[in-house]
Protein backbone atom coordinates (compact mmCIF):
# COMPACT_ATOMS: atom_id res chain seq x y z
CA UNK A 1 0.00 0.00 0.00
CA UNK A 2 1.29 3.44 -0.90
CA UNK A 3 -0.05 6.83 0.06
CA UNK A 4 -1.66 8.79 -2.78
CA UNK A 5 0.33 11.69 -4.16
CA UNK A 6 -0.91 15.11 -5.30
CA UNK A 7 -0.62 14.41 -9.03
CA UNK A 8 2.85 15.90 -9.43
CA UNK A 9 5.15 12.99 -10.50
CA UNK A 10 8.14 14.72 -8.94
CA UNK A 11 6.40 14.66 -5.58
CA UNK A 12 4.94 11.16 -5.74
CA UNK A 13 6.20 8.94 -2.88
CA UNK A 14 8.68 6.33 -4.05
CA UNK A 15 7.41 2.80 -4.70
CA UNK A 16 7.97 0.76 -1.54
CA UNK A 17 9.42 -2.21 -3.44
CA UNK A 18 12.51 -1.62 -5.56
CA UNK A 19 12.72 -5.17 -6.83
CA UNK A 20 10.62 -8.34 -6.71
CA UNK A 21 12.54 -11.55 -7.21
CA UNK A 22 11.24 -15.10 -7.32
CA UNK A 23 14.08 -17.32 -6.09
CA UNK A 24 14.56 -20.75 -4.57
CA UNK A 25 15.73 -21.60 -1.08
CA UNK A 26 17.59 -24.91 -1.02
CA UNK A 27 17.10 -26.99 2.15
CA UNK A 28 19.65 -29.38 3.63
CA UNK A 29 18.19 -32.32 1.67
CA UNK A 30 18.21 -30.40 -1.62
CA UNK A 31 14.49 -29.62 -1.69
CA UNK A 32 13.87 -26.20 -3.22
CA UNK A 33 11.26 -23.83 -1.80
CA UNK A 34 9.74 -21.02 -3.83
CA UNK A 35 10.54 -17.71 -2.14
CA UNK A 36 9.54 -14.21 -3.15
CA UNK A 37 12.07 -11.56 -2.16
CA UNK A 38 10.88 -7.98 -1.95
CA UNK A 39 13.89 -5.68 -1.89
CA UNK A 40 13.81 -2.08 -0.56
CA UNK A 41 15.08 0.99 -2.38
CA UNK A 42 18.59 2.12 -1.54
CA UNK A 43 21.66 0.18 -0.60
CA UNK A 44 21.52 -2.65 1.87
CA UNK A 45 22.03 -4.75 3.71
CA UNK A 46 18.74 -4.74 5.63
CA UNK A 47 17.27 -6.84 8.41
CA UNK A 48 14.89 -9.42 6.94
CA UNK A 49 11.31 -10.37 7.71
CA UNK A 50 10.10 -13.84 6.72
CA UNK A 51 6.74 -15.57 6.59
CA UNK A 52 6.30 -19.25 5.69
CA UNK A 53 2.99 -21.06 5.15
CA UNK A 54 1.12 -23.55 2.92
CA UNK A 55 -1.48 -21.16 1.43
CA UNK A 56 0.32 -19.66 -1.62
CA UNK A 57 2.48 -16.81 -0.45
CA UNK A 58 1.79 -14.72 -3.54
CA UNK A 59 -1.44 -13.81 -1.75
CA UNK A 60 0.62 -12.04 0.92
CA UNK A 61 1.59 -9.38 -1.60
CA UNK A 62 -1.93 -7.94 -1.71
CA UNK A 63 -4.12 -9.69 0.86
CA UNK A 64 -1.99 -10.67 3.84
CA UNK A 65 -2.26 -10.01 7.54
CA UNK A 66 0.33 -7.23 7.17
CA UNK A 67 0.94 -4.80 4.32
CA UNK A 68 4.20 -6.18 2.95
CA UNK A 69 4.78 -3.08 0.82
CA UNK A 70 4.92 -0.99 3.97
CA UNK A 71 7.30 -3.49 5.59
CA UNK A 72 9.65 -3.04 2.63
CA UNK A 73 9.20 0.75 2.69
CA UNK A 74 10.23 0.65 6.35
CA UNK A 75 13.58 -0.80 5.30
CA UNK A 76 13.11 -4.54 5.60
CA UNK A 77 14.09 -7.24 3.14
CA UNK A 78 10.85 -9.24 2.97
CA UNK A 79 10.76 -12.96 2.13
CA UNK A 80 7.53 -14.84 1.41
CA UNK A 81 7.94 -18.62 1.24
CA UNK A 82 5.76 -21.59 0.33
CA UNK A 83 6.54 -24.46 2.70
CA UNK A 84 7.64 -27.86 1.47
CA UNK A 85 5.15 -29.61 -0.79
CA UNK A 86 2.88 -26.59 -1.32
CA UNK A 87 2.23 -24.43 -4.38
CA UNK A 88 5.60 -23.37 -5.86
CA UNK A 89 7.79 -25.48 -3.55
CA UNK A 90 9.12 -28.97 -4.10
CA UNK A 91 8.70 -31.96 -1.82
CA UNK A 92 5.96 -33.81 0.02
CA UNK A 93 3.87 -31.91 2.55
CA UNK A 94 4.05 -33.36 6.09
CA UNK A 95 2.09 -30.87 8.21
CA UNK A 96 3.79 -29.37 11.26
CA UNK A 97 6.51 -32.01 11.63
CA UNK A 98 8.53 -30.81 8.60
CA UNK A 99 8.77 -27.22 9.75
CA UNK A 100 11.36 -27.63 12.49
CA UNK A 101 14.29 -28.47 10.20
CA UNK A 102 12.91 -26.61 7.19
CA UNK A 103 12.29 -23.44 9.20
CA UNK A 104 15.81 -23.40 10.62
CA UNK A 105 17.23 -23.91 7.12
CA UNK A 106 15.09 -21.12 5.66
CA UNK A 107 16.19 -18.63 8.31
CA UNK A 108 19.87 -19.52 7.84
CA UNK A 109 19.55 -19.17 4.04
CA UNK A 110 17.87 -15.78 4.32
CA UNK A 111 20.36 -14.47 6.89
CA UNK A 112 23.27 -15.42 4.62
CA UNK A 113 22.03 -13.42 1.63
CA UNK A 114 24.23 -10.40 0.84
CA UNK A 115 21.15 -8.16 1.05
CA UNK A 116 20.54 -9.18 4.68
CA UNK A 117 22.31 -7.89 7.80
CA UNK A 118 22.14 -11.38 9.28
CA UNK A 119 19.19 -10.50 11.54
CA UNK A 120 15.82 -12.11 10.75
CA UNK A 121 12.33 -11.65 12.17
CA UNK A 122 9.25 -13.69 11.33
CA UNK A 123 5.53 -12.95 11.29
CA UNK A 124 2.30 -14.65 10.34
CA UNK A 125 -0.94 -16.16 11.58
CA UNK A 126 -2.15 -19.72 12.12
CA UNK A 127 0.19 -22.18 10.32
CA UNK A 128 2.49 -19.23 9.63
CA UNK A 129 2.76 -18.78 13.39
CA UNK A 130 3.75 -22.40 13.90
CA UNK A 131 6.58 -22.09 11.39
CA UNK A 132 8.07 -19.35 13.56
CA UNK A 133 8.19 -21.44 16.71
CA UNK A 134 9.36 -24.45 14.69
CA UNK A 135 12.33 -22.51 13.32
CA UNK A 136 13.40 -21.68 16.87
CA UNK A 137 12.99 -25.32 17.89
CA UNK A 138 15.18 -26.31 14.94
CA UNK A 139 18.00 -24.00 15.99
CA UNK A 140 18.02 -20.69 14.13
CA UNK A 141 20.46 -18.24 15.77
CA UNK A 142 19.76 -15.57 13.15
CA UNK A 143 16.08 -15.50 14.16
CA UNK A 144 15.96 -12.55 16.57
CA UNK A 145 12.21 -11.89 16.94
CA UNK A 146 8.88 -13.54 16.11
CA UNK A 147 5.34 -12.18 15.79
CA UNK A 148 2.94 -15.15 15.86
CA UNK A 149 -0.79 -14.48 15.47
CA UNK A 150 -3.76 -16.78 16.12
CA UNK A 151 -1.29 -19.49 17.03
CA UNK A 152 -1.90 -23.18 17.83
CA UNK A 153 1.77 -23.73 18.61
CA UNK A 154 1.42 -24.37 22.35
CA UNK A 155 -0.32 -27.73 22.22
CA UNK A 156 -2.40 -29.90 19.90
CA UNK A 157 -4.77 -30.69 22.74
CA UNK A 158 -6.29 -27.30 23.59
CA UNK A 159 -8.19 -26.07 20.56
CA UNK A 160 -6.06 -27.46 17.71
CA UNK A 161 -7.04 -31.13 17.48
CA UNK A 162 -8.86 -31.47 20.79
CA UNK A 163 -10.58 -29.37 23.41
CA UNK A 164 -11.28 -30.86 26.82
CA UNK A 165 -10.50 -34.28 25.37
CA UNK A 166 -13.08 -33.90 22.58
CA UNK A 167 -11.83 -34.07 18.96
CA UNK A 168 -12.11 -30.80 17.02
CA UNK A 169 -13.60 -32.63 14.05
CA UNK A 170 -15.14 -29.54 12.45
CA UNK A 171 -11.98 -27.45 12.23
CA UNK A 172 -9.91 -30.49 11.24
CA UNK A 173 -12.18 -31.12 8.27
CA UNK A 174 -12.38 -27.43 7.40
CA UNK A 175 -8.59 -27.18 7.25
CA UNK A 176 -7.70 -30.46 5.55
CA UNK A 177 -10.57 -30.52 3.04
CA UNK A 178 -10.82 -26.86 2.06
CA UNK A 179 -7.46 -25.26 2.80
CA UNK A 180 -5.04 -28.08 2.01
CA UNK A 181 -6.57 -30.76 -0.23
CA UNK A 182 -7.11 -28.77 -3.48
CA UNK A 183 -3.44 -27.96 -4.05
CA UNK A 184 -2.33 -31.46 -3.03
CA UNK A 185 -4.73 -32.93 -5.57
CA UNK A 186 -3.54 -30.55 -8.29
CA UNK A 187 0.07 -31.67 -7.68
CA UNK A 188 -0.62 -35.36 -8.37
CA UNK A 189 1.27 -36.31 -11.52
CA UNK A 190 -0.83 -39.23 -12.69
CA UNK A 191 -4.11 -38.15 -14.31
CA UNK A 192 -5.83 -41.33 -13.13
CA UNK A 193 -4.69 -40.94 -9.52
CA UNK A 194 -5.54 -37.25 -9.61
CA UNK A 195 -9.08 -38.00 -10.78
CA UNK A 196 -9.52 -40.71 -8.13
CA UNK A 197 -8.43 -38.30 -5.42
CA UNK A 198 -10.75 -35.63 -6.81
CA UNK A 199 -13.67 -38.06 -6.52
CA UNK A 200 -12.72 -38.74 -2.90
CA UNK A 201 -12.73 -34.97 -2.34
CA UNK A 202 -16.25 -34.87 -3.75
CA UNK A 203 -17.28 -37.67 -1.40
CA UNK A 204 -16.01 -35.65 1.55
CA UNK A 205 -17.89 -32.61 0.24
CA UNK A 206 -21.12 -34.61 0.13
CA UNK A 207 -20.55 -35.93 3.64
CA UNK A 208 -20.04 -32.39 4.95
CA UNK A 209 -23.13 -31.11 3.13
CA UNK A 210 -25.36 -33.90 4.48
CA UNK A 211 -23.84 -33.90 7.97
CA UNK A 212 -22.70 -37.52 7.70
CA UNK A 213 -19.13 -36.36 8.29
CA UNK A 214 -20.08 -35.26 11.83
CA UNK A 215 -22.61 -37.83 13.02
CA UNK A 216 -21.79 -39.73 16.19
CA UNK A 217 -19.24 -42.41 15.37
CA UNK A 218 -18.28 -40.88 12.00
CA UNK A 219 -14.73 -40.28 13.19
CA UNK A 220 -14.17 -44.05 13.37
CA UNK A 221 -16.10 -45.17 10.30
CA UNK A 222 -13.21 -44.95 7.82
CA UNK A 223 -14.71 -42.54 5.27
CA UNK A 224 -13.76 -42.63 1.60
CA UNK A 225 -11.93 -39.33 1.89
CA UNK A 226 -8.93 -37.72 0.23
CA UNK A 227 -5.55 -38.51 1.78
CA UNK A 228 -5.06 -35.28 3.75
CA UNK A 229 -8.50 -35.64 5.33
CA UNK A 230 -7.64 -39.21 6.30
CA UNK A 231 -4.38 -37.88 7.78
CA UNK A 232 -6.31 -35.34 9.86
CA UNK A 233 -8.90 -37.84 11.09
CA UNK A 234 -6.11 -40.30 11.93
CA UNK A 235 -4.61 -37.68 14.25
CA UNK A 236 -7.98 -37.33 16.01
CA UNK A 237 -8.14 -41.09 16.54
CA UNK A 238 -4.81 -41.20 18.34
CA UNK A 239 -4.50 -41.19 22.14
CA UNK A 240 -4.18 -37.81 23.79
CA UNK A 241 -0.63 -38.65 24.84
CA UNK A 242 0.52 -39.52 21.30
CA UNK A 243 3.90 -38.18 20.22
CA UNK A 244 2.25 -36.96 16.99
CA UNK A 245 0.45 -34.30 19.00
CA UNK A 246 3.80 -32.83 20.07
CA UNK A 247 5.26 -32.46 16.58
CA UNK A 248 6.12 -28.80 16.03
CA UNK A 249 4.57 -27.77 19.37
CA UNK A 250 6.37 -25.97 22.18
CA UNK A 251 4.55 -27.63 25.08
CA UNK A 252 7.81 -29.23 26.23
CA UNK A 253 10.16 -26.56 24.88
CA UNK A 254 9.12 -23.19 26.20
CA UNK A 255 12.79 -22.72 27.15
CA UNK A 256 13.69 -22.64 23.46
CA UNK A 257 11.68 -19.45 22.94
CA UNK A 258 14.45 -17.05 23.90
CA UNK A 259 13.73 -14.11 21.58
CA UNK A 260 11.23 -11.23 21.80
CA UNK A 261 7.69 -12.40 20.99
CA UNK A 262 4.71 -10.30 19.86
CA UNK A 263 1.50 -12.35 20.13
CA UNK A 264 -1.75 -11.41 18.41
CA UNK A 265 -5.04 -13.15 19.21
CA UNK A 266 -8.79 -12.89 18.82
CA UNK A 267 -11.50 -13.35 21.43
CA UNK A 268 -13.34 -15.58 18.96
CA UNK A 269 -10.32 -17.37 17.53
CA UNK A 270 -10.18 -21.15 17.74
CA UNK A 271 -6.57 -20.85 18.96
CA UNK A 272 -7.16 -18.22 21.66
CA UNK A 273 -6.37 -20.73 24.41
CA UNK A 274 -3.00 -21.60 22.91
CA UNK A 275 -2.12 -17.95 22.25
CA UNK A 276 -2.83 -16.93 25.84
CA UNK A 277 -1.12 -19.99 27.33
CA UNK A 278 2.06 -19.11 25.42
CA UNK A 279 1.78 -15.55 26.71
CA UNK A 280 1.34 -16.71 30.32
CA UNK A 281 4.29 -19.08 30.18
CA UNK A 282 6.61 -16.58 28.51
CA UNK A 283 5.59 -13.91 31.02
CA UNK A 284 6.24 -16.28 33.93
CA UNK A 285 9.67 -17.16 32.56
CA UNK A 286 10.54 -13.50 32.00
CA UNK A 287 9.73 -12.76 35.62
CA UNK A 288 11.50 -15.78 37.03
CA UNK A 289 14.61 -15.92 34.86
CA UNK A 290 14.73 -12.60 33.06
CA UNK A 291 14.55 -12.14 29.33
CA UNK A 292 12.12 -10.32 27.07
CA UNK A 293 8.59 -9.70 28.30
CA UNK A 294 6.10 -10.90 25.68
CA UNK A 295 3.84 -8.44 23.91
CA UNK A 296 0.15 -9.21 23.53
CA UNK A 297 -2.60 -7.77 21.32
CA UNK A 298 -6.11 -9.29 21.38
CA UNK A 299 -9.03 -7.95 19.39
CA UNK A 300 -12.71 -8.90 18.94
CA UNK A 301 -11.65 -11.07 16.02
CA UNK A 302 -12.16 -14.58 14.72
CA UNK A 303 -9.55 -16.77 13.07
CA UNK A 304 -10.03 -15.29 9.62
CA UNK A 305 -11.71 -11.95 10.25
CA UNK A 306 -10.04 -8.98 11.92
CA UNK A 307 -12.62 -6.40 10.84
CA UNK A 308 -14.31 -6.15 14.24
CA UNK A 309 -17.62 -7.13 12.63
CA UNK A 310 -18.70 -10.73 13.03
CA UNK A 311 -21.81 -12.81 13.66
CA UNK A 312 -24.00 -9.77 13.22
CA UNK A 313 -22.17 -7.68 15.83
CA UNK A 314 -20.22 -4.54 14.94
CA UNK A 315 -17.75 -3.57 17.67
CA UNK A 316 -17.13 -0.16 16.11
CA UNK A 317 -14.62 1.32 13.63
CA UNK A 318 -11.79 1.22 16.17
CA UNK A 319 -12.14 -2.56 16.53
CA UNK A 320 -10.60 -3.25 13.13
CA UNK A 321 -6.99 -4.29 12.62
CA UNK A 322 -6.88 -1.38 10.18
CA UNK A 323 -7.53 1.10 12.99
CA UNK A 324 -6.92 -0.33 16.50
CA UNK A 325 -8.71 2.60 18.05
CA UNK A 326 -6.12 5.23 17.22
CA UNK A 327 -3.23 3.02 18.27
CA UNK A 328 -1.98 2.61 14.72
CA UNK A 329 -2.99 -0.24 12.46
CA UNK A 330 -1.62 -3.78 12.70
CA UNK A 331 1.16 -3.19 10.18
CA UNK A 332 2.33 -0.01 11.91
CA UNK A 333 2.46 -1.73 15.30
CA UNK A 334 4.49 -4.58 13.83
CA UNK A 335 6.94 -2.19 12.17
CA UNK A 336 7.51 -0.32 15.43
CA UNK A 337 7.96 -3.58 17.30
CA UNK A 338 10.38 -5.07 14.77
CA UNK A 339 12.32 -1.79 14.77
CA UNK A 340 12.75 -2.19 18.54
CA UNK A 341 13.65 -5.88 18.34
CA UNK A 342 15.94 -5.83 15.29
CA UNK A 343 17.23 -2.25 15.21
CA UNK A 344 17.42 -1.30 18.90
CA UNK A 345 14.51 1.08 18.56
CA UNK A 346 12.15 2.16 21.32
CA UNK A 347 9.59 -0.45 22.37
CA UNK A 348 5.91 0.41 22.58
CA UNK A 349 4.61 0.61 26.11
CA UNK A 350 2.71 -0.80 27.84
CA UNK A 351 3.19 -4.34 26.54
CA UNK A 352 -0.47 -5.43 26.42
CA UNK A 353 -3.36 -4.00 24.43
CA UNK A 354 -6.74 -5.77 24.49
CA UNK A 355 -10.19 -4.89 23.24
CA UNK A 356 -12.78 -4.69 26.00
CA UNK A 357 -16.02 -5.93 24.47
CA UNK A 358 -19.30 -4.53 25.75
CA UNK A 359 -17.56 -1.23 26.43
CA UNK A 360 -16.13 -1.54 22.90
CA UNK A 361 -12.79 0.15 23.49
CA UNK A 362 -9.13 -0.76 23.70
CA UNK A 363 -7.30 -0.82 27.02
CA UNK A 364 -3.56 -0.87 27.60
CA UNK A 365 -2.14 -2.97 30.42
CA UNK A 366 1.15 -4.06 31.90
CA UNK A 367 -0.07 -7.65 31.86
CA UNK A 368 -3.15 -9.74 31.17
CA UNK A 369 -5.17 -10.28 33.20
CA UNK A 370 -4.48 -6.94 34.91
CA UNK A 371 -3.37 -6.86 38.50
CA UNK A 372 -6.16 -6.34 40.96
CA UNK A 373 -8.61 -8.77 39.42
CA UNK A 374 -10.66 -10.81 41.85
CA UNK A 375 -12.58 -14.05 41.63
CA UNK A 376 -16.35 -13.91 41.31
CA UNK A 377 -18.28 -17.14 41.65
CA UNK A 378 -21.84 -17.23 40.35
CA UNK A 379 -23.79 -20.27 41.54
CA UNK A 380 -26.36 -22.19 39.53
CA UNK A 381 -29.55 -22.09 41.55
CA UNK A 382 -33.20 -22.99 41.66
CA UNK A 383 -35.51 -21.61 39.02
CA UNK A 384 -32.61 -21.01 36.63
CA UNK A 385 -31.08 -18.34 38.84
CA UNK A 386 -27.41 -17.41 38.78
CA UNK A 387 -26.24 -15.63 41.90
CA UNK A 388 -23.25 -14.91 44.14
CA UNK A 389 -24.56 -17.36 46.75
CA UNK A 390 -26.16 -20.81 46.37
CA UNK A 391 -29.94 -20.46 46.38
CA UNK A 392 -31.19 -23.85 47.47
CA UNK A 393 -30.45 -27.38 46.34
CA UNK A 394 -31.94 -28.78 43.20
CA UNK A 395 -31.33 -30.43 39.89
CA UNK A 396 -32.14 -30.09 36.21
CA UNK A 397 -32.19 -32.80 33.62
CA UNK A 398 -31.55 -33.06 29.92
CA UNK A 399 -31.25 -35.90 27.45
CA UNK A 400 -28.04 -36.31 25.48
CA UNK A 401 -29.14 -37.84 22.18
CA UNK A 402 -26.22 -38.43 19.78
CA UNK A 403 -28.70 -38.75 16.91
CA UNK A 404 -29.83 -35.15 17.44
CA UNK A 405 -26.82 -33.08 18.57
CA UNK A 406 -27.03 -29.43 19.52
CA UNK A 407 -25.93 -27.36 16.51
CA UNK A 408 -22.94 -25.04 16.71
CA UNK A 409 -23.79 -21.37 16.63
CA UNK A 410 -20.95 -18.86 16.91
CA UNK A 411 -18.15 -19.00 19.44
CA UNK A 412 -14.42 -19.45 18.89
CA UNK A 413 -14.77 -21.67 15.85
CA UNK A 414 -12.91 -22.36 12.60
CA UNK A 415 -15.56 -23.89 10.39
CA UNK A 416 -17.21 -23.51 6.99
CA UNK A 417 -20.41 -21.84 5.83
CA UNK A 418 -22.91 -21.40 7.33
CA UNK A 419 -21.08 -21.76 10.66
CA UNK A 420 -19.66 -18.34 11.51
CA UNK A 421 -17.43 -17.46 14.44
CA UNK A 422 -18.27 -14.71 16.88
CA UNK A 423 -20.85 -13.56 19.43
CA UNK A 424 -23.84 -15.16 17.72
CA UNK A 425 -27.29 -14.99 19.29
CA UNK A 426 -28.03 -18.27 21.10
CA UNK A 427 -31.79 -17.73 21.49
CA UNK A 428 -32.76 -20.46 19.01
CA UNK A 429 -30.29 -22.91 20.54
CA UNK A 430 -31.41 -22.13 24.09
CA UNK A 431 -34.98 -23.08 23.21
CA UNK A 432 -34.00 -26.73 22.73
CA UNK A 433 -34.94 -29.27 25.38
CA UNK A 434 -31.32 -30.46 25.67
CA UNK A 435 -29.97 -26.98 26.54
CA UNK A 436 -30.45 -25.71 30.09
CA UNK A 437 -29.72 -22.16 31.21
CA UNK A 438 -29.18 -20.04 34.30
CA UNK A 439 -29.07 -16.24 34.41
CA UNK A 440 -28.55 -13.42 36.86
CA UNK A 441 -31.08 -10.72 37.59
CA UNK A 442 -30.64 -7.63 35.38
CA UNK A 443 -27.41 -5.95 36.47
CA UNK A 444 -27.68 -2.67 38.36
CA UNK A 445 -24.15 -1.65 37.35
CA UNK A 446 -21.38 -2.68 34.99
CA UNK A 447 -19.62 -6.01 35.51
CA UNK A 448 -16.27 -6.31 33.74
CA UNK A 449 -14.70 -9.72 33.23
CA UNK A 450 -11.00 -9.69 32.38
CA UNK A 451 -9.20 -12.99 32.51
CA UNK A 452 -9.86 -16.69 32.81
CA UNK A 453 -13.35 -18.19 32.88
CA UNK A 454 -14.29 -21.70 33.91
CA UNK A 455 -17.32 -23.62 35.10
CA UNK A 456 -17.69 -26.33 37.72
CA UNK A 457 -20.60 -28.63 36.92
CA UNK A 458 -21.85 -31.41 39.20
CA UNK A 459 -23.39 -33.97 36.91
CA UNK A 460 -24.61 -37.56 36.94
CA UNK A 461 -25.26 -39.52 33.76
CA UNK A 462 -26.79 -42.85 32.84
CA UNK A 463 -23.91 -43.46 30.41
CA UNK A 464 -20.25 -44.33 30.92
CA UNK A 465 -19.02 -41.12 29.29
CA UNK A 466 -20.43 -37.63 28.87
CA UNK A 467 -19.62 -34.36 27.13
CA UNK A 468 -20.42 -31.08 28.88
CA UNK A 469 -20.53 -27.92 26.77
CA UNK A 470 -20.72 -24.62 28.67
CA UNK A 471 -21.32 -21.18 27.17
CA UNK A 472 -21.01 -17.78 28.86
CA UNK A 473 -23.53 -15.40 27.28
CA UNK A 474 -24.46 -11.75 27.56
CA UNK A 475 -28.26 -11.59 27.63
CA UNK A 476 -29.42 -8.20 26.37
CA UNK A 477 -32.61 -6.46 27.51
CA UNK A 478 -34.22 -7.32 24.16
CA UNK A 479 -33.83 -11.04 24.93
CA UNK A 480 -30.91 -11.75 22.59
CA UNK A 481 -28.23 -13.92 24.16
CA UNK A 482 -24.75 -13.43 22.68
CA UNK A 483 -22.05 -16.00 23.34
CA UNK A 484 -18.90 -14.49 24.85
CA UNK A 485 -16.84 -17.60 25.67
CA UNK A 486 -17.38 -21.35 25.57
CA UNK A 487 -15.73 -24.68 26.29
CA UNK A 488 -16.25 -28.43 26.49
CA UNK A 489 -15.10 -31.30 28.68
CA UNK A 490 -15.39 -35.03 27.99
CA UNK A 491 -15.90 -36.98 31.19
CA UNK A 492 -13.39 -39.69 30.38
CA UNK A 493 -10.68 -37.03 29.91
CA UNK A 494 -11.33 -35.17 33.17
CA UNK A 495 -8.00 -36.34 34.61
CA UNK A 496 -5.94 -35.61 31.48
CA UNK A 497 -3.94 -32.38 31.46
CA UNK A 498 -5.49 -30.27 28.68
CA UNK A 499 -2.13 -28.91 27.52
CA UNK A 500 0.36 -31.75 28.00
CA UNK A 501 -1.95 -34.74 27.58
CA UNK A 502 -0.54 -36.36 30.71
CA UNK A 503 -2.97 -38.50 32.67
CA UNK A 504 -5.25 -41.43 31.99
CA UNK A 505 -8.69 -41.55 30.46
CA UNK A 506 -11.20 -43.41 32.58
CA UNK A 507 -14.93 -44.11 32.40
CA UNK A 508 -17.62 -42.13 34.11
CA UNK A 509 -19.48 -44.15 36.73
CA UNK A 510 -23.19 -44.18 35.82
CA UNK A 511 -25.52 -42.60 38.33
CA UNK A 512 -22.76 -41.10 40.44
CA UNK A 513 -22.34 -37.36 40.89
CA UNK A 514 -19.17 -36.25 39.06
CA UNK A 515 -17.46 -32.87 39.06
CA UNK A 516 -16.71 -31.54 35.59
CA UNK A 517 -14.39 -28.53 35.31
CA UNK A 518 -14.91 -26.86 31.94
CA UNK A 519 -12.33 -24.33 30.73
CA UNK A 520 -13.88 -21.45 28.77
CA UNK A 521 -10.44 -19.90 28.20
CA UNK A 522 -10.47 -16.10 28.79
CA UNK A 523 -12.25 -12.95 27.77
CA UNK A 524 -12.40 -9.19 28.27
CA UNK A 525 -16.04 -8.16 28.36
CA UNK A 526 -18.23 -5.64 30.14
CA UNK A 527 -21.79 -6.67 30.96
CA UNK A 528 -23.72 -3.40 30.90
CA UNK A 529 -26.45 -2.32 33.33
CA UNK A 530 -29.74 -4.00 32.48
CA UNK A 531 -27.97 -6.98 30.90
CA UNK A 532 -27.79 -10.43 32.46
CA UNK A 533 -24.93 -12.91 32.80
CA UNK A 534 -26.19 -16.18 31.37
CA UNK A 535 -24.80 -19.73 31.43
CA UNK A 536 -25.91 -22.44 29.00
CA UNK A 537 -25.09 -26.13 29.43
CA UNK A 538 -25.52 -28.62 26.59
CA UNK A 539 -24.28 -32.15 25.75
CA UNK A 540 -22.86 -31.29 22.31
CA UNK A 541 -21.98 -28.67 19.72
CA UNK A 542 -21.89 -30.05 16.19
CA UNK A 543 -20.16 -29.84 13.75
CA UNK A 544 -17.60 -28.09 15.90
CA UNK A 545 -16.86 -30.98 18.24
CA UNK A 546 -17.09 -34.73 17.79
CA UNK A 547 -20.52 -35.89 18.96
CA UNK A 548 -20.06 -38.06 22.03
CA UNK A 549 -21.67 -41.48 22.12
CA UNK A 550 -22.16 -41.58 25.91
CA UNK A 551 -20.05 -44.74 25.93
CA UNK A 552 -16.50 -45.06 27.24
CA UNK A 553 -14.15 -47.02 25.00
CA UNK A 554 -10.55 -47.62 26.05
CA UNK A 555 -9.72 -49.93 23.14
CA UNK A 556 -8.27 -49.37 19.66
CA UNK A 557 -9.72 -46.59 17.57
CA UNK A 558 -11.30 -49.00 15.13
CA UNK A 559 -13.53 -50.59 17.76
CA UNK A 560 -16.63 -48.52 18.33
CA UNK A 561 -19.82 -49.07 20.25
CA UNK A 562 -23.15 -47.83 18.98
CA UNK A 563 -24.13 -44.37 20.21
CA UNK A 564 -26.74 -44.38 22.92
CA UNK A 565 -28.92 -41.71 24.49
CA UNK A 566 -28.19 -40.81 28.11
CA UNK A 567 -29.87 -38.70 30.73
CA UNK A 568 -27.82 -36.00 32.41
CA UNK A 569 -28.74 -34.67 35.84
CA UNK A 570 -27.09 -31.37 36.74
CA UNK A 571 -27.15 -30.74 40.47
CA UNK A 572 -26.67 -27.46 42.29
CA UNK A 573 -26.76 -26.04 45.80
CA UNK A 574 -24.41 -25.76 48.77
CA UNK A 575 -23.63 -29.50 48.82
CA UNK A 576 -23.02 -29.65 45.04
CA UNK A 577 -21.93 -26.13 44.14
CA UNK A 578 -22.20 -26.00 40.35
CA UNK A 579 -20.93 -22.55 39.42
CA UNK A 580 -19.36 -20.17 36.97
CA UNK A 581 -15.98 -18.77 38.02
CA UNK A 582 -14.92 -15.39 36.61
CA UNK A 583 -12.01 -13.02 37.01
CA UNK A 584 -13.45 -9.52 37.34
CA UNK A 585 -12.18 -6.01 37.94
CA UNK A 586 -13.71 -3.50 40.31
CA UNK A 587 -13.31 -0.71 37.77
CA UNK A 588 -12.54 -1.30 34.11
CA UNK A 589 -9.12 0.06 33.07
CA UNK A 590 -9.05 3.27 31.06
Amino acid sequence: MTLPGNGDPAREPPAPVAERREVTCALRDGTRLRTLLLVPHGTGPWPALLTRHPYDVTREEHDGMLDVGRLVAAGYLVALQDVRGRFGSEGVFDPCAQEVADGADAVAWLAALPECTGAVGMWGASYASETQFSALLGGAPALRAIAPAMTPAMSALDGFRFRGGVPEIGSTLAWTHYAIAPDLIARIGSAGEREAERKRWEATERAIATGDAFRAGALHSGPDAESIVVWGLDRLREPLGSAHHRAGKIVDRIDAIDVPVFLTGGWFDVFLGSTLEIYRRLLHRAREAGGPVPRLLVGPWSHGDMSGRTAGVDFGPGASADDLGGGGDLTERHVRWFDAALRSGTADTPPVRVFLMGSNRWVELEEFPPRGTRTLELYLGSGGSLAAEPTGSGERRLTSDPASPVPTRGGAVLLFAPFEAGPADQAAIESRQDVVSWRTAPLAEELTVMGAVHAVVHLATTGTDADVVVRLCDEHPDGSSLVIADGVQRGSARFVDPVTGLGDRRPVEPGRDQEFVVDLWSTAHTFLPGHRVRVDIAPSSSPRWDVGRNVFEPGPAGRTAAPTAAEYTIRHGAARPSRLVLRVVTAAPR
